[in-house]
C-alpha cells in the first residue's frame, strides 16, 4: 500500500526529477513532487506550501545545498532535508550534516533514499509530540487549566515588567485584586460543576473589560487580579483611569450569567493600588489591593475601594460632585452672571456671560470647581449649549431697551465643545430660535482649542464669521505660537490676558509685551480687549498705550441680571 509524500525538490534536472519519483515509488511512496532551481521559488515554496521532506541538489548554477538549508534554518520549519548529490566530498557532508541536512545519498546508492525518507518522518513525528507535550507542560506551568488566564507565577512575572516599565515611562500604573461576593453559595447549593462554569464566564468578562495590552490573571478560587499599565503620570488621573476600569467590571459582572438553564445573579468586591516604578514593592502591592478588596467588601460589596484613604475619599467626592452635576443640569441650577466690559470713557459696550452653579445645599460654586470635571465627563456639551441658548434669550430680551439694544455678550467656548462636528450648526440654530443677529454674540475661544487642528478650527472659525459672529481670541499671550498664528486666525477680536495687566504698571517688559499686542491686533483690524483691570493705575497705562475696551472689577464684578441691569440704568441715567 502507498504511502502519500509531498516532496519539495531543489533539482535543476527534469531527468533526475523522473529518476528520483521512481525510486520513491519503488520504496512504497506516492510522491507529490514540487520542483525548483531558484532561490525565488524556494521562497515561494516554503511560504505557501507543507512538506514532508526538502530533496535538494548539493551544487546547481548560483544555488546549493548551503543556500537551501539556512533558507530553511530561517523559516524555523521542522522539515527533513536530505542531500541527494552525484559528487558530494566527506568534508562538504560533514559541514551539510552541522548545518542542518538530516542525511546525503550519492545518486549511485538511490536505495538508501527511502528508508531514509522513513527515518527521519518517524523522528519528526517524535520531536512534534516532544515539542507539544513540552508546550503543554510550560502552558500548565503558567496558565490555569480552568479558565486559561495566567496563573499567580505568570503574574508576578508580568507584574515586575510592569513595575520595570512604570519605572522608565514615570507613569502610574493599577493593581486590581476582585474577588467574586458569595462565591461560596453557588458551589454549596448548586455543586463545583456550577461555580466552574461562572469562573469560565467571570474570565471573559473581565478580558472583554480591559484592553488588550493588559493582563487578567486568576490566583485561585474566585481570586482574580487585573495589571493596568500606562495610565498617567499623574496619580490623580491615574486613578480615575483606574476607577473607570473597575466600574467596567463590577457592571459587568453584576449581570445575569447563564450557567445551563439557570439564570444566577453575582457581584464583585475590588480592591485597586497605583504604582509607580519599582519603588512600589511586589508583595506590598498585593498586600495593599487585597486589603482594599476587604474593605470594598465592609462597605457592602458589589463595589471598589483604592488603598489610599486619601484618593479614595477625593474619588469619592469626585463621583458626589459628577452625580450633582448631572442633577444640577436636570433642575437647572445654573445662572449666568455678567461682567462688564466698557471704552475708554467708561461705557458699556457689551458684557462676558459666566456660568454660576446655584447649588442647593452648598450655595454658589465656582466655575473652576465644576468646569474642569464637566469637560472630562463630557457635560459640558448641554452646559454650554444652555450657556449659549441662555446668552441668545437675553439678547433678545434687550432689544427691546434702544440703550441695551446695541450690547454685545460673549460667551466662553470649550475645547469639547469646538471640536464637535456640529458646532457652527448648533450656534447657528441657537441665534435663530431666539431671533437675534449673529453680530450681537461673541464666541470666545483660548489658543489651545484652535490649534489643536488649525485647518478645521480655521474652516469652523469662516463659517461662524460668514454667519456674523464674532471671534474673541481670549487670554492672548499666554500661548505658545499667538504672534506666529495670528494673522492666519480670522478672529475679530484679541483679549489681553489679566496676567500680563497685574505687573504692568510696575514691569516696563509686561507694559511693553501689551504696547506690542495692542499694535499687531489694530493692525491686523482687530478689536483688543484688556481684562482683569483692577486698578485706576492699570487703566490710565492701558488708555496711554491706546487700548480702548476694558474689563475687570474696576469698573464691576460678574453679576446677576437683575443687578447688572440695575447699573446699565445707571448709565443710560448719565448719557
Amino acid at each position: 500500500m502507498t504511502k502519500p509524500l509531498s516532496v519539495l525538490l531543489i533539482e535543476d534536472s527534469e531527468d533526475d526529477a523522473i529518476l528520483l519519483s521512481l525510486e520513491l515509488q519503488r520504496g512504497g511512496y506516492q510522491p507529490d513532487i514540487n520542483r525548483v532551481d531558484t532561490i525565488e521559488g524556494l521562497c515561494n515554496a516554503l511560504k505557501h506550501n507543507e512538506w514532508d521532506v526538502i530533496i535538494t541538489d548539493h551544487s546547481l548554477p548560483g544555488f546549493g545545498s548551503e543556500l537551501a538549508l539556512r533558507m530553511v534554518r530561517e523559516t524555523e520549519l521542522d522539515i527533513p532535508i536530505i542531500i541527494v548529490s552525484g559528487s558530494i566530498g566527506e568534508e562538504a557532508a560533514v559541514k551539510a550534516m552541522k548545518a542542518g541536512a538530516s542525511d546525503y545519498i550519492m545518486k549511485d546508492n538511490m536505495a538508501r533514499l527511502s528508508p531514509a525518507i522513513e527515518r527521519e518522518l518517524r523522528d519528526a513525528v517524535v520531536r512534534r509530540q516532544q515539542r507539544e507535550a513540552e508546550k503543554t507542560i510550560r502552558h500548565l506551568a503558567f496558565y490555569d487549566p480552568l479558565t486559561q488566564l495566567p496563573n499567580r507565577r505568570l503574574l508576578i512575572d508580568r507584574l515586575e515588567h510592569a513595575l520595570l516599565t512604570s519605572a522608565r515611562s514615570k507613569q502610574y500604573g493599577a493593581l486590581l485584586y476582585l474577588d467574586m461576593d458569595h462565591f461560596k453559595n453557588i458551589n454549596d447549593t448548586k455543586g463545583h460543576h456550577y461555580g466552574d462554569i461562572l469562573l469560565k464566564q467571570v474570565a471573559t468578562r473581565l478580558k472583554t473589560s480591559v484592553r488588550e495590552e493588559d493582563t487578567v490573571a486568576r490566583l485561585g478560587g474566585d481570586e482574580f487580579v487585573v495589571i493596568l499599565e500606562n495610565q498617567d503620570q499623574c496619580p490623580d488621573h491615574a486613578a480615575i483611569q483606574a476607577k473607570l476600569v473597575g466600574d467596567k467590571i463590577v457592571t459587568a459582572l453584576s449581570q445575569p450569567f447563564s450557567l445551563n438553564e439557570h439564570e444566577y445573579f453575582s457581584s464583585c468586591s475590588i480592591g485597586i493600588a497605583l504604582f509607580h516604578g519599582e519603588k512600589s514593592q511586589l508583595d506590598n502591592l498585593l498586600t495593599q489591593a487585597d486589603t482594599s478588596m476587604y474593605e470594598a467588601k465592609k462597605s457592602g460589596r458589589n463595589t471598589l475601594r483604592f488603598f489610599d484613604p486619601t484618593m479614595q475619599q477625593a474619588l469619592e467626592e469626585r463621583v458626589a460632585m459628577e452625580n450633582a452635576l448631572r442633577q444640577a443640569i436636570c433642575k437647572q441650577q445654573f445662572q449666568l452672571y455678567y461682567q462688564l466690559q466698557v471704552d475708554s470713557q467708561s461705557r458699556p459696550l457689551g458684557v462676558e456671560a459666566l456660568i454660576r452653579w446655584i447649588h442647593p445645599d452648598k450655595g454658589l460654586i465656582s466655575p473652576a470647581d465644576f468646569i474642569p470635571l464637566a469637560e472630562e465627563t463630557g457635560l459640558i456639551e448641554p452646559i454650554g449649549q444652555w450657556v449659549l441658548e441662555t446668552a441668545c434669550t437675553q439678547i433678545k430680551a434687550w432689544e427691546k431697551c434702544p440703550f441695551r439694544k446695541q450690547l454685545t455678550i460673549a460667551v466662553n467656548v470649550s475645547a469639547i465643545q469646538f471640536i464637535q462636528h456640529n458646532f457652527v450648526t448648533l450656534v447657528k440654530n441657537a441665534v435663530e430660535q431666539a431671533g437675534i443677529v449673529g453680530s450681537k454674540l461673541k464666541l470666545e475661544l483660548t489658543e489651545s482649542i484652535v490649534l489643536r487642528n488649525v485647518d478645521d478650527a480655521i474652516a469652523k472659525m469662516d463659517q461662524l464669521n460668514a454667519f456674523g459672529f464674532a471671534l474673541s481670541l481670549d487670554d492672548f499671550g499666554t500661548g505658545y505660537s499667538s504672534l506666529s498664528y495670528l494673522k492666519q486666525l480670522p478672529f475679530t477680536e484679541i483679549k489681553i490676558d489679566r496676567s500680563f495687566i497685574d505687573r504692568a504698571p510696575t514691569n516696563s517688559n509686561d507694559a511693553f509685551l501689551i504696547q506690542i499686542m495692542i499694535s499687531m491686533g489694530q493692525q491686523f483690524g482687530m478689536g483688543v480687549v484688556a481684562e482683569g483691570i483692577e486698578t485706576k493705575q492699570q487703566l490710565e497705562l492701558l488708555k496711554s498705550l491706546n487700548c480702548k475696551a476694558f474689563q475687570g472689577y474696576l469698573f464691576a464684578k460678574p453679576m446677576m441680571i437683575y443687578d447688572l441691569e440695575a447699573i446699565l440704568d445707571t448709565y443710560l441715567d448719565t448719557y
